[in-house]
């Protein structure tokens, strides 16, 4: 019986013992990964980190945290919870908190090299600080490891150092040359671009503000480069070149946005352009694009989000792509901006086939005739302007169905006739711009009484009324 009761005992002891192995070896692991937590920083980094505060002018006190033996504890340090090694370093000064005087906490001084013995590191944010017109130091391209660079709105100057180019583990890179705060920043600027085929990791790519004046003849080959690209801006860049070569010389196989306004191209759209099946936000507002829109397949753009042509000199032909766009039954389109074109003729009934449009503006243009009933398919419609123009006629009673309007805009044209009561019916209205019209009768509490939302209104009458 004795032996019977000790063999139960031994069995017990090693079924227990196979139930408990795998909780005791996890156990064991979560203990490594807590130790590795719990580990200070790296000594050498730590120093690294202290010589680089050291070089920094900081008048508002953000980096007073930056004490004791955890460098992986202070605001704006992280560190590899295994290793304790340093792999990012944000200090950006947040922009929105720049209204409340947020100003005064930028980040100023000298970069210093010490960040070389952050080995590790694979992050790094330093916008929205105020370098007062230094140089993008040499070194930063010496970082292997780094997928994340921004430096943008800083008040950086001088020329972006090739070096750069090393950084072939990159991801994200914005070098907006633009200060927030200042208009007067100093100057970004390049000799060329071919520092660029190095970043052959590259999914964003923000140069905005940067000159690139002696690289506009370049650019769109360096740009070419970068297989991986997702987001290209390139705007206020003093370019003036838009290659118009065709589609199988361009790589942009994956891009999903391009910014290339506040240029100064001179020319019509390239056809290549309209082949990029993944383009979800084009913006070229105030590039000097002009026509005539070329006959090109805009089938390829259905997946076009936003677009935005404002302030160029296409002209009437611009009819063309919207009837165009309208063609391909886009559905995913929700921001158009036309305005500002000298676009003329009649609205196009085609308007009323984006039924996903959220914004439409098409002021300052030259369009005639009454108020498009297309647009009365257009339920999803939260800002309608269409001031500046000839468009004549009264408002439509079925305004009153665009339930979502927040922003109407009809100001400066040649409407008459009676404003609709159902105009009351927009329950979100918040601004309402009827002024310069030739308006007729009485306007009643009626038209107000549900525009609870409403803060910006005005109907000024037109002189010639």
């Amino acid at each position: 019986m004795a032996s019977w009761k000790t063999t139960l005992l031994l069995l017990t002891l090693f079924l227990l013992s196979l139930f408990l192995e795998p909780l005791l070896a996890e156990a064991t692991i979560i203990n490594s990964i807590d130790g590795g937590m719990n580990k200070g920083c790296i000594e050498v980094e730590r120093k690294a980190l202290l010589e680089f505060k050291n070089g920094l002018i900081d008048p508002s006190g953000r980096l007073s945290s930056w004490v004791g033996a955890d460098c992986c504890k202070w605001k704006g340090v992280d560190c590899n919870n295994q290793t304790g090694h340093v792999v990012k370093v944000d200090l950006k000064s947040g922009g929105d908190f720049s209204r409340l005087g947020g100003g005064f906490s930028r980040l100023g001084g000298e970069i210093s090299d010490s960040l070389l013995d952050l080995k590790h590191l694979n992050y790094l944010d330093l916008s929205f600080n105020d370098f007062q017109g230094i140089p993008i130091p040499n070194f930063l391209g010496s970082f292997e490891r780094l997928r994340y660079l921004n430096l943008s709105h800083a008040r950086f100057g001088g020329m972006i150092p090739p070096h750069l180019g090393n950084l072939s583990q990159l991801r994200y890179l914005d070098l907006h040359g633009g200060d927030y705060y200042n208009f007067s920043a100093p100057l970004v600027r390049v000799h060329n671009l071919n520092w660029l085929s190095g970043l052959s990791s590259l999914k964003y790519l923000d140069l905005g503000h940067v000159n690139l004046s002696k690289a506009t003849t370049n650019w769109m080959q360096a740009v070419n480069m970068l297989p991986f690209l997702l987001e290209l801006h390139l705007s206020h860049c003093e370019l003036s070149h838009f290659p118009q070569y065709s589609n199988p010389f361009v790589n942009l196989t994956s891009v999903s946005v391009i910014d290339l306004s506040y240029n100064n191209f001179n020319t019509t759209l390239p056809g290549w352009l309209f082949n990029i099946s993944t383009l979800m936000d084009l913006y070229l507002n105030d590039a000097t694009i002009k026509g005539p829109i070329l006959h090109v397949n805009l089938l390829s753009l259905h997946n076009l989000v936003t677009l935005d042509l404002s302030y160029n000199n296409i002209g009437s032909e611009g009819i063309e792509l919207v009837n165009g766009l309208s063609a391909c039954a886009n559905s995913s389109l929700e921001e158009l901006n036309l305005g500002y074109n000298q676009f003329g003729g009649q609205l196009p009934d085609s308007l009323g086939l984006f039924k996903n449009l959220k914004s439409l503006d098409l002021s300052y243009n030259n369009f005639v005739g009454p108020f498009p009933n297309s647009i009365q398919h257009l339920t999803n419609l939260e800002r309608l302007d269409l001031s500046e123009n000839s468009i004549s006629g009264p408002i439509p009673t079925w305004i009153g169905n665009l339930l979502r309007m927040k922003r109407l805009v009809l100001s400066n044209n040649l409407m008459n006739g009676t404003i609709p009561k159902s105009i009351g019916q927009l329950r979100e209205l918040i601004v309402l711009y009827l002024n310069w019209n030739a308006w007729e009768g009485v306007i009643s509490e009626i038209h107000f009484s549900n525009l609870t939302k409403l803060t910006a209104f005005s109907l000024l009458l037109s002189p010639k009324n």
